[in-house]
């Protein structure tokens, strides 16, 4: 693994060391107040829901205390004014209009703390967007949002995102020999994380996964026949499993828990104990339903990092463990400050700034840089005196930044790594590991963190994270058809999707039939089904035009040129389709004339089959937007391409599946002659999206579709082995998947020239 998790003990020599250099020193402190300070305010707006609210204000209270003690003898000062929201009330989005778009006479809002769920960090996102507002989440760890938030100076994400914390667990499981796993997610933001990245984190420590172990979950929903599946599969086979819950609500935790205990006694089991099933739980919010829910758990929760101290000190404030979140909530705080502390030191004045040898301009109103560049400056910067969260490391730090210095500032959860594209995604982050009888209590057992003790980062953001390609191919396969010589070449492009939300897909089939035809393609020899409705749709801020790269900009050489519209000929609307007139389409049925436009190929022909939507876990691809409520199975594709051969319909044919789960595809073609399939994803885990485009505000692409037009264009005569190994290097998020070689030929010999001529 590129990747590298620590594991730490905490012992008693540890314990002291952490007091010595985590308290703070009377004897060292400043014992003059200043006689006059001038002292700036910020307005912060606390947006968590009342319960977390209470959790949170210890630390709340703490580092507003000891900003004060720590400027207690400047002549300038940062002082924050704290107002609190309640994240769940019903008018919270017009409050949050209201906060960034303040009338006049209204205090500014300068900073917002929060949201505590990632459910409603879109809507705040959204309405902080134009003035960029920073908005600071201790706890929104979405891998989609933060994806989505990439390069938004104003979106400041203070725990790694939940790739992070499955691949934890996933690292912990093997280190136990849990080969086999299964995971139940709610189907929204929170638990969609973890079902786009399980699959993978499992293809990439090697556990087993059965698709039908893949379960979402709504409320109240009853799903004991599962756990009663796992559990005795689990007694029979004698191979133990891990399960992980990865749901939004305490509620639902608690319901699934009471379903697991009733699971196990239909089957006789009584004592947990000597289960060889092991339960984990996504973070739960410091829930004591959950802990006293009747079933063991082991769960993650971010925390501060250990070698900080933090834990220490808070113990000695409180006399109590800090919650989850804590940390992060301190350090966004003492960031706010001393990024406000930089921007009043800074010797040529508030407007001007720079950030990895780049000036700080906007375009758009407000013009200049605003509190949130100010603390991306911060710590962006290492190269100075290292200072910490104490309050002699802030007192250091606001010395230094009064003086036009930057320091190299240390907080409650590590060496505030942030990502060196924005500097406002933190790129470690400390876990603790706890275990629960179930009983009303846990028990913190090790910290993992995505950082080694030098603090050298180990991770990359999520969107970037870097896979194992283990998929090997035999070069000595011989595979002798006694095929023609080509003749032509004929291809079928086709997505289901028809909204705005799933631009991707269209822009991507139009790509492709733009692809096919620079490398020789008439269109009487593509068949295109697209709704091709976005075009003109009134969220297009480009009428008529799709894009799959961003639009180029006002005066750009490259014109109308990136339109992959452009020429484009549709020849169904896929609202007219139904779903046997892809049968026909492929077998060359015009079914009397209703289908005029098909594939009339011979054993002369060369077929490629592209499709771009959306997959139905365990199902195959979706005939919708998404929904899963009809779907074109890989039993479907396999009939009817088994027809075409019994027929003599093609001389070689290749599919291209872009879909989630694209791997049921590929394995339902595995036999078929002189056919090879090549997919976005294996069987168990989504693919991914590429290319967000903040104006339009949809992605623009998907990852595999993006690499696989980049490598066919950069060389129609790849090896479809080089082609493999290329898409797998750089589709992000998912494992590119190779099937049929045995079928087809030597992949070491035989080219993608066959469909993609130069």
């Amino acid at each position: 693994m590129n990747k590298i998790i620590k594991l730490m003990m905490h012992g008693v020599a540890v314990a002291l060391l952490l007091i010595l250099t985590a308290c703070h020193s009377d004897n060292d402190a400043p014992s003059v107040p200043a006689e006059t300070a001038v002292v700036e305010t910020l307005n912060v707006d606390v947006i968590v829901p009342n319960d977390i609210r209470s959790l949170w204000q210890p630390a709340i209270d703490m580092v507003i205390e000891n900003l004060a003690e720590a400027q207690r003898t400047l002549p300038r000062q940062v002082k924050l004014n704290l107002r609190y929201h309640d994240e769940n009330a019903a008018d919270l989005e017009q409050t949050v209009y209201q906060l960034c778009y303040p009338k006049e006479g209204d205090d500014t809002c300068h900073l917002i703390l929060g949201p505590y769920r990632s459910a409603k960090a879109e809507m705040i996102l959204a309405n902080a967007a134009k003035r960029r507002v920073p908005v600071m989440m201790p706890e929104v760890t979405s891998d989609e949002i933060q994806r989505i938030m990439d390069g938004k100076p104003y979106a400041w994400f203070m725990t790694e995102s939940d790739v992070t914390a499955c691949e934890a667990i996933m690292n912990l499981c093997t280190s136990y020999k849990l080969r086999h796993g299964a995971l139940f997610y709610s189907d929204d933001r929170y638990g969609n994380s973890f079902r786009n990245w399980f699959g993978y984190m499992a293809t990439e420590f090697n556990i087993n996964v059965n698709p039908q172990f893949i379960r979402s979950y709504k409320p109240g929903q009853d799903l004991t026949d599962v756990f009663e599946q796992i559990e005795k599969a689990c007694e029979d086979d004698q191979q133990p499993y891990m399960v992980l819950l990865a749901v939004s609500d305490e509620a639902d935790y608690v319901n699934l828990a009471k379903q697991i205990t009733a699971a196990r006694k239909r089957l006789g089991l009584v004592e947990f104990e000597a289960s060889a099933v092991t339960y984990f739980v996504s973070d739960t919010g410091d829930s004591k339903a959950v802990y006293s829910a009747g079933v063991p758990f082991y769960g993650l929760s971010p925390a501060a990092a250990t070698i900080s101290g933090f834990e220490t000190d808070y113990y000695t404030h409180y006399k109590h463990n800090a919650p989850d979140g804590a940390a992060q909530v301190y350090d966004a705080l003492m960031i706010a400050a001393l990024g406000a502390a930089k921007r009043a030191g800074n010797p040529t004045g508030p407007d001007d700034l720079t950030i990895d040898g780049q000036k700080v301009e906007y375009r758009d109103e407000p013009f200049g840089p605003n509190l949130s560049d100010w603390m991306r400056a911060l710590v962006a910067d290492k190269s100075g005196t290292p200072t910490n969260w104490t309050v002699d490391g802030m007192n250091k730090a606001f010395r230094l930044l009064a003086q036009g210095q930057n320091p190299s500032l240390s907080g409650t959860t590590g060496k505030l790594l942030f990502d060196a594209k924005m500097h406002n995604t933190i790129l470690q982050t400390t876990y603790w590991l706890w275990y629960t009888y179930g009983e009303g209590d846990r028990y913190p057992l090790i910290t993992f963190s995505t950082h080694g003790d030098d603090g050298q980062v180990a991770t990359l953001p999520t969107w970037e994270w870097q896979k194992q390609i283990r998929e090997e191919f035999d070069p000595n396969i011989i595979v002798n058809h006694n095929l023609p010589d080509v003749k032509d070449r004929w291809a079928l492009v086709i997505t289901p999707s028809t909204t705005w939300a799933n631009y991707r897909h269209q822009a991507d089939a139009f790509s492709m039939y733009q692809t096919l035809r620079h490398h020789g393609y008439d269109d009487d020899h593509i068949v295109l089904i697209c709704e091709d409705n976005l075009a003109d749709a009134p969220e297009n801020k480009y009428p008529g035009k799709i894009y799959v790269e961003n639009p180029p900009t006002p005066g750009s050489p490259f014109g109308d040129d990136d339109d992959v519209r452009k020429h484009s000929v549709v020849d169904y609307h896929f609202s007219d389709m139904q779903i046997d007139d892809i049968r026909k389409i492929i077998l060359g049925d015009t079914d009397g004339g209703r289908l005029p436009h098909v594939l009339n190929t011979t054993e002369q022909s060369n077929v490629f089959i592209f499709w771009s939507g959306h997959g139905a876990d365990g199902r195959g691809m979706c005939w919708s937007d998404g929904t899963g409520s009809a779907v074109f199975s890989g039993a479907r594709m396999r009939d009817i391409l088994n027809e075409l051969n019994q027929r003599n319909g093609y001389r070689r044919c290749m599919l291209a599946i872009e879909t989630c789960f694209s791997g049921l595809i590929g394995e339902a073609i595995v036999g078929l002659p002189d056919v090879v399939a090549i997919t976005a994803a294996n069987t168990i885990e989504p693919s991914k999206a590429d290319v967000h485009n903040r104006e339009l505000g949809v992605f623009l692409s998907n990852a595999f579709s993006r690499a696989f037009r980049i490598a066919i264009n950069n060389n129609p005569e790849i090896t479809l082995r080089d082609l493999f190994y290329d898409l797998a290097r750089t589709t992000t998020g998912s494992h590119v998947k190779l099937y049929n070689d045995a079928a087809y030929g030597s992949v070491y010999t035989l080219s993608a020239s066959d469909y993609f001529p130069n």
